[in-house]
């Protein structure tokens, strides 16, 4: 699923992994605006979950949500079954990244 992401989304999944499946809209603006060597510009965050969107459907337990947001909390929640899976998802990116799209493979050619 993450290697379907562009490197935006799946930057901030991850984020939002990291932070243990829920976090705020303007903890996610502030670590892409501030902290991250991908700077994401605040305004911006929405539109680069855009890919998340798409695959939300046939990815959610049961059929449900990947991502849930909710707009008046400004808020993003993961299923806790979704979370143990995309950390395990993520370490094996980290260890392979040639098998995520838009990463470098880091081999000569």
């Amino acid at each position: 699923m993450i290697a379907s992401l562009v490197p935006g989304a799946r930057a901030v999944v991850r984020r939002i992994t990291e932070l243990g499946g829920t976090a705020s809209y303007q903890d996610v603006q502030h670590h892409f605006a501030e902290n991250s060597t991908l700077r994401i510009p605040p305004s911006k965050i929405g539109g680069t979950l855009t890919s998340v969107k798409a695959v939300q459907r046939r990815v959610g337990p049961d059929g449900g949500a990947l991502l849930q947001r909710n707009e008046q909390a400004r808020r993003y929640r993961m299923d806790d079954r979704l979370v143990a899976g995309l950390q395990r998802a993520f370490a094996l990116a980290e260890a392979r990244p040639d098998l995520l799209r838009g990463e470098p493979s880091g081999a000569d050619t």
